[in-house]
This record gives structure tokens, sequence and C-alpha cells, in this order.
């Protein structure tokens, strides 16, 4: 027999609050509107139900049960597919079950613009880069051919624009939902040395960035810098958006850490909040048929009825 969607057995005892908030917003979806069955994660040697976590059947049936258009959902399994086979990392799993994951968030938002004949040129220009004339490139987890910094790094979405006086922007876009940066500190000679000569950066403020705070965030950017400064597919200059709810202490962190060391912190990195895009989408840009509606109410709203979670257990779930 199932379990309701509000059951605290199908909540996470390590959650914060916040966190805790929206996967009950996902397990309401999964139920309510989905009509879905939830999933078991392995867990302590067993299996436990998660509210959040579409079950295999169900997405066997139904494959594109985890985004929001069939338009998006055509792209998403079919890029997976692609960055595959070039190598490139994407956990397909994640993509098809994991209601409360960002990845199938940011496929949802970005294969339903790339579906329109403009690519969302209007979208494009109220959040992503002003001057845009035309969008070239829109495309989920991607990475440039070569590899620039030595990572094999993508970004969860780019976009390339031609501008008015022709030449081409990058837009690096990393999409968060309720996942924090990624706290492990990565560093390398070829990440300061992009730093350095990038231009982007004030000489000397490298060894600040290099913290959990500010990591993620500062290698995304030197992607972004280093794209610009070799030239990859024709751009010229770049940018990096974070896309991430109006609440978001951890983004709000690291663009104030990474500003501080940046010469042009509004021209190179800014937050743009998913509430903030949905009105703009409600307001006449971009999607429409009800788009806009149809994403606030699966990811922006969660239902009223929250009460506090049981802490029975404190195990960590990267779900």
């Amino acid at each position: 027999m199932q379990l309701s969607w509000s059951d605290p057995r199908l909540s996470v005892a390590s959650d914060s609050r916040r966190t805790a908030r929206y996967r009950l917003l996902q397990s309401w979806y999964r139920e309510q509107v989905l009509i879905a069955e939830y999933g078991e994660y392995r867990v302590n040697g067993g299996n436990r139900p998660l509210g959040s976590l579409l079950a295999l059947h169900d997405v066997v049936e139904r494959p594109g049960l985890n985004f929001l258009s069939t338009d998006a959902a055509h792209y998403a399994l079919d890029r997976a597919e692609i960055v595959q086979a070039s190598g490139g990392s994407i956990d397909k799993a994640r993509l098809a079950r994991n209601m409360l994951s960002s990845m199938p968030m940011a496929f949802s938002i970005f294969g339903e613009l790339r579906a329109a004949p403009d690519r969302g040129l209007d979208v494009v220009r109220a959040f992503l880069d002003p001057h845009a004339l035309a969008v070239e490139v829109m495309e989920c987890v991607w990475r440039p051919a070569v590899d620039l910094l030595g990572d094999r790094s993508a970004f969860d979405a780019a976009v390339i624009t031609v501008r008015d006086d022709g030449s081409r922007h990058l837009v690096g876009i990393d999409v968060k939902y309720t996942e924090q940066f990624n706290r492990t500190i990565y560093n390398s000679d070829g990440y300061r040395q992009v730093h350095e000569y990038s231009g982007w950066f004030h000489p000397g403020t490298a060894r600040p960035l290099l913290g959990p705070a500010t990591n993620q965030l500062w290698r995304t950017s030197l992607l972004a810098a280093a794209c610009a400064r070799h030239g990859v597919m024709g751009v010229s200059s770049a940018s990096v958006v974070v896309m991430c709810l109006g609440e978001d202490p951890d983004a709000t962190r690291a663009l104030a850490g990474l500003s501080a060391a940046l010469r042009e912190p509004q021209e190179h990195c800014r937050i743009v909040s998913l509430e903030s895009f949905v009105s703009g989408v409600r307001d006449g840009l971009g999607p429409q048929d009800g788009w806009g509606d149809a994403f606030a109410e699966r990811y922006l709203q969660p239902p009223d009825i929250y009460a506090e979670l049981p802490h029975e257990d404190s195990e960590s779930l990267e779900l």
C-alpha cells in the first residue's frame, strides 16, 4: 500500500527546513499531478521510500515524467545520449527519476526555450544577455570541445548569442534548486593561470576563492573566461548566471565572495531568481500556454500544510 505524499516516512531526516519544504512539494506533485508512485533508495543496507523519487516502473512506462513538456523531455533524453557518447558526464537515473534535482529542471527550462523558432530570444534578452540580437546556441550540459581547465567541466546550460555589432557572447549558467554548490575544494595550476591571465579578476585574488563557499562558482567563471579568451565557437566575451530560488543563501554567499575578486562583477556574474524568471514568462516573455504556471506549481509553491518533519535518522542524502 502506497504512503500518502505527506507521510513523514517519505522525508529525509537530515534535510534543512528549506529543503524539506521543497522535497514535500515534489512528493505532492508526484502523487497529485503526475499520479505516480514514489521510489526507494538504498541506505544502511536496506531500501527506504522517498517522496521526491519517481518509481522506476513509472519512468519506464512514461520516460518524460520528470519534465514539464514533451519538447523538454525529448531534448533531455536525446541530449543525455549525446553527452555520454562524447565522453561527458550525466547521470541518467538522476535526470529521469530525481524530482528534487536541478538537472531535470534545467532541461525543462532550456529544452522548452530552444524548441521555439527564436530559441526564446525575449527571455534571453530579459535575463541572460540584454544585448542579444539572436540566439545561436542553447544547450544543457555543455562544455567546449577543448578541455580548457583540464577537468572536463561543463556548464549546466550554455547560451551563445549574436550581438548588434556582430560579436558572439557566451552565457554559462549554473542552475540550482535546493542543492548547495559543490563543497569539494578543487585547485590546480591551470585554474590559477586562467584566473591571472583572463583579465576578469583583480591580481592576487585566487586564494580567497578556493574555499568551499566560492570554489564551484569560481571554477564556472574560469571556464567562461577561458572560453572568451580562446574564442571558443567564435565568442569574444562571456558571463555567468546563477539561476536559483530567490531565497538561496548559498548562492548569495558565493556571488558575494566572487564579486569581491572580479574587476567588473556586474558584467561577469549575477543571480537570476527562478521567481523573477517565471514572473517574466507570465508577463508574456518566452513559453506561453500556461508554462509559467506549470513551472511555479512544480517548483515554487510548497504545500501550505508543511509541518515539522521528524528527525529520526541522521543519514545524509544527495538525491
